[in-house]
């Protein structure tokens, strides 16, 4: 079987022009489950009564949704009620006229969600007891501890990890073509149904997958170079 540089190339060009639905995907479902996930963290760090308990409750399921469960789920479900939902609420917009990157971004906030929750779940267990103990001594309130104590502390140890959250979320993007987004891989595939090359096709996925992905952790790469140099800086 002969492999075709120029196919691949050609493809590589008409994905290329799809990177920001991808990344608009994948990002928004960052901030939205990174939100949620913390919110949700310091709900079973603080273990605020009740709320706690339905997190550690429900969490395990949500871990064991698969994302394209999710998508599928959310497709079938909104298919058969926005428009009576929509008709009733006054709304003109039906369901063959909803964006169906919705339902995607939706999707993978779940999945950033349950992720992000437990990277920011396991950054406040991390943060030793005796500062919590000396700020509440100088009768410092809980919000003034999350503000000036966790967070602070919280965010630069999760950057890494959380980088790492968004390269899965991009990853993961791939499966809106289930519900007709064209996204980086839906392009590469439409392209190959057209002449069915599909080889060509997939390794010019890869490579734009590729090419995010190392991207992301260079990025990720001098913003610890930069916190490393910031702490050799400070006094001792």
């Amino acid at each position: 079987m002969s492999f075709h540089i120029d196919v691949m190339i050609q493809t590589l060009i008409v994905a290329s022009r799809y990177i920001w639905v991808t990344l608009w995907m994948s990002g928004s479902a960052l901030v939205i489950g990174g939100i949620l996930g913390l919110g949700i963290a310091l709900i079973r760090y603080l273990n605020v009564p009740i709320l706690a308990k339905c997190c550690q409750w429900t969490m395990p399921i949500f871990k064991g949704t698969p994302v394209v469960l999710l998508i599928l789920g959310m497709y079938l479900i909104a298919s058969k009620t926005f428009d009576d939902f929509a008709q009733m609420m006054h709304w003109t917009i039906r369901f063959k006229d909803f964006p169906m990157m919705t339902i995607v971004i939706v999707a993978l906030s779940f999945m950033a969600m349950i992720n992000s929750s437990e990277i920011f779940r396991g950054v406040f267990q991390a943060v030793k007891p005796g500062q919590l103990d000396a700020a509440r001594s100088l009768g410092m309130t809980r919000n003034q501890l999350i503000i000036r104590i966790l967070l602070p502390q919280a965010f630069p140890a999760a950057i890494p990890m959380l980088s790492n959250l968004f390269i899965q979320l991009i990853k993961a993007s791939a499966l809106a073509s289930m519900v007709s987004v064209v996204d980086v891989f839906s392009a590469a595939k439409i392209t190959a149904q057209q002449n069915y090359r599909f080889l060509e096709a997939y390794i010019a996925v890869a490579i734009v997958y590729w090419g995010l992905s190392v991207a992301i952790e260079q990025v990720t790469g001098l913003y610890e170079r930069l916190q490393a140099k910031k702490f050799r800086r400070m006094p001792l």
